[in-house]
This record gives structure tokens, sequence and C-alpha cells, in this order.
């Protein structure tokens, strides 16, 4: 974690040399290469500026913050003289250069470009974000109670709260599920499955994430019989609720070694663990648990989602929209055994696509599924899962879902797949291979316009207990279904 750290500022370090000069020098020396575009052939006009000014004006991923491209600048400098473009194209460098970190540990102003009266000031940005050691209460949240402090001493073993027999409207567990709240627990009761939540949302800084583990316990759709596979995952496995792993609702990076370290402790355990977020930056905590505890082991990770989480220049070094490039970079996991499914909108970009590529990571758009259809597509990811004969980790953001049939998602995007086709490949990537782990993150209960969204992600996780349950009982050839379920005959 700290070599990644490190990496990572001094890639950022580097942006910042030189603050508005040195940009395109810099940029040499970063860790993934953006794809030179062509030049463009830019007027007469531009016959004042250096190499350096020149390689800004078509460098795309630059011109991009100000709605430019470098066939758009053309045309703009084109109407300029050959000082007032010099001018124009120095003060978007500046600006781009303030943008960016600044090392320095006292306050300095740039170098103004010609002909701009007022030299630009920098702020110096801290490299450590100050906490305070001396709290009393520093790590209370994440202390474990010992047993010893039970005040019932009890067997180690998970234990019902119910007070009735055939109870359905007690305290809400997943899955009406009996409880376990320590590692101990999960061993006594040779726990199959136990979910978990983490309400964390703090990694987007937005919506309502951390309210998903409280609505999805009270939501029906987690329990019963599958008329697809023929079999009712709670009563064919052992399953738990573990309860909630505590979150720091101030640093996403103080919650990384703590998340990380409890789900380890649940698969050390024996138990799959199934984690309800939150945001995707649990992502990096998730994958690292099992990658780090399946060592040995391939690790597939089949990723659906409507975001790649591939950025790797936001202000914060941890977010859910850098989970992805924060596991490559720290060779968590290898591009070559990430397949991602359902990308659409704006946040990939052809940039975000060619580091796809660069770091072999198999992604499969929704553009795909228009024009080969959802079928061949599903296939297509299902034998990608299926190569490396390891273990499979399902990270599902309910943004792949449409938000024509969920408006509670955290970070919605139109167009995406149906909750059937998610149920669809969700049941047959748990049956048809090793599944180490699932997670929901993004829903957003709370933006929801009825129930919809809390139901449909709990029957999206039972299509996954059914798949586990139904491999454990021998039925995980591919596209299998249960012969009753198909017709009458």
């Amino acid at each position: 974690m700290k070599r990644l750290h490190i990496e990572r500022k001094s890639n950022i370090l580097c942006a910042a040399v030189g603050a508005a000069l040195m940009l395109s020098a810099c940029a040499s020396t970063t860790k993934a290469e953006r794809t030179p575009m062509p030049e463009v052939a830019i007027s007469a006009n531009t016959q004042l500026l250096t190499d350096q000014e020149l390689a800004f004006i078509n460098a795309s991923d630059e011109l991009v913050l100000y709605n430019l491209t470098p066939e758009k600048l053309a045309v703009k400098l084109a109407e300029k003289s050959p000082q007032e473009a010099k001018q124009l194209v120095q003060a978007l460098m500046q600006t781009s250069a303030q943008r960016r970190y600044q090392a320095n540990h006292t306050a300095s102003k740039a170098t103004p470009a010609e002909g701009i009266e007022e030299p630009l000031a920098y702020l110096a940005d801290s490299d450590i974000i100050p906490l305070n050691p001396e709290a009393g209460g520093y790590n209370r949240q994440r202390v474990l109670q010992p047993a010893l402090f039970d005040r019932y001493k009890r067997e180690p073993g998970p234990f019902s709260l119910k007070r009735y027999l055939n109870e359905e409207g007690g305290i809400p567990t997943f899955a009406n599920a009996p409880v376990a709240i320590r590692k101990a627990d999960l061993v006594a009761g040779a726990v199959d499955v136990a979910f978990v939540g983490v309400p964390l949302a703090l990694g987007s800084g937005w919506r309502d994430d951390k309210h998903a583990p409280t609505l999805l316990r009270g939501m029906y759709g987690l329990s019963g019989y599958s008329v697809e596979g023929g079999i009712d995952p709670t009563l064919a496995m052992q399953v738990a609720d573990y309860g909630n792993i505590a979150v720091d609702n101030m640093s996403p990076e103080l919650n990384i070694e703590h998340i990380t370290q409890q789900l380890t402790d649940m698969l050390e355990a024996g138990t799959i663990p199934f984690i309800v977020g939150g945001d995707h930056s649990i992502m990096f905590s998730s994958v690292s648990a099992v990658a780090g505890h399946f060592s040995d082991t391939p690790v597939s990770v089949l990723h659906l989602d409507a975001h790649y989480r591939g950025e790797r220049d936001k202000d914060h070094f941890y977010s859910d929209e850098q989970s992805v490039a924060n596991l490559l970079e720290a060779s968590v996991i290898e591009g070559e055994n990430l397949i991602q499914v359902g990308l659409r909108g704006a946040s990939q970009n052809k940039s975000a696509l060619m580091w796809l590529r660069e770091n072999s990571v198999k992604y499969h758009t929704m553009a795909q599924v228009e024009r080969d259809s959802w079928p061949v597509v599903m296939e297509q990811a299902l034998t990608e899962l299926s190569a490396s004969a390891g273990k499979t980790f399902v990270s599902f953001d309910m943004s792949v879902v449409d938000p024509a049939f969920v408006s509670g998602s955290g970070q919605p995007v139109a167009g995406g797949i149906s909750v059937r086709q998610a149920m669809t490949l969700v049941r047959r990537a748990c049956a048809e291979t090793e599944v180490a782990g699932f997670e929901m993150l993004g829903v957003a209960p709370f933006l929801d316009l009825s129930y919809n969204t809390a139901l449909s992600a709990n029957q999206i996780m039972h299509a996954c207990l059914t798949g586990i349950a139904m491999r454990k009982s021998g039925m995980d050839n591919a596209n299998y279904i249960d012969p009753m379920a198909l017709s009458h005959q």
C-alpha cells in the first residue's frame, strides 16, 4: 500500500514540475501513457509557440478541460495574431497547472504569460491529511469487542433473533438468516455464505449508498426457492448475517485496511462473503482480501458496472471512480483477469477504453450488446471468466442496470441491462465458476421512487446464492435450468 501511494504521488509531483511550462515534459514519464493524438495542422499564427506549447495544443486530455479539441483550438488560434495565440496558449497552460497538485510547502506565483498583468497564484497542497493521534477514541469504532465482555455467555455459532417459530416480521437480517458477530461464530456454524454490510458512501462524495445495508435487510427477495435453479439456497447452505463493518465517514483511506481484514477473517473461516455496500470504493478492499487469501490461485473479477472505475487523476487517491485503477496499479489483480460488462456513458471516453486495452482488461460495452445481442455478449463474458479455472469474485454495481428498472442507483446511466439479464448472468457465473465473493454496490434506496431497487438488488444477490447452491449440488453445467421450470411438459 505504501509503495502504491509513493508511486502515485511521484506521478502527481511530476505533473506539477515547472508549474505551467513543464506539463508536456512530465506527461512522458507517467505510468499510464496517454495515447498520442495525430498532430493538427495549425495556422501560421502559431509561429511563436515553443515545442512545449505546440505539444500542449495537441494534448486532447488537457484541452477537454476547456471543452476543446485540437481541431477546435486550431480554429480559435487561426483568428488571432501570433502574439495573441501565444498568450491564449500560455493562459490555458497556466490554468491547467493551477489545477494540479502543488508540492511546494510555501505559496508561490507562476511566471505570468505575456500580456497577463497579474501572475496567477499557486497554493501549496499538503501530501497528507492531518489527523489527531491524541484523540482519546481514535480507533474506538474499529475495536472488536472480546467475547469476554459479553453480558450473557454463549457457545460460538450463529444465533437466531426470532421470538416465534415461524416469525416473518421480527428484527430484520439478510435473508432472514441467523446472526454471527465473530469469526468464531462462522467457524463453529460452518457458514457457507455470510452477508456483511459496509455502509460507506464517502468514496463517491454524494448519493445515498450508505443506507443500502439497512434497507436491503428489511426487503424480501433474498431467501426462498429459485425456480430456475430448482433449489432453495438458504436451505441448501448455511447462511448468516455478519452485521456491518465499521467505516470512517471522514476518510476513505482509513477504511481500506479494516475492511480488508474483516473480509479476510470471513475467508479464513471458510465463508464466502457477500458484501453489501456502500459505494464502489469498497471494491479495492474486497478484491484485495480475496486475492490475498487465495494468493496461490488465479482470481478473476467479473465487474458489472456502467463505469470503468479506471480514473487516474482525481484529487484523492482512493475513490469509487479509481478502484479498478488502484487494483491494477497495486498489482492486486492482472488486467487480463478482469472482465467488465455494461460500460456506457460519458464516464469513459476513447482514452479510457485505450487504457483498458493497454492493461489487457476484457471489456464489453452496451454498444456491443446493441450490435451483437445480450446472449452473445453474456456467453463471451462467461467463457472469459471460466478460462482462468481459478476463483471468481463478482463486483456488481447497480448502475449496470438501466434506471428505467431501478431508480435508486447511486450513479445511474441510461441504456443499461434489465434486471432479468443481470439475474441470469449472475446466476450462471456463480454456478459455472468457483465463487469466492460477491459485492452489491451503488444501491441508493432513498432515491428510489418505490421499493423496486432494494427488491431487485436482493433478487440479484439471490441469483448468485442460487448459483453457488447449484454448483454445490452438482448442477454446474453451462446454462442449466431446472426442467420443471421450463413448461408444464
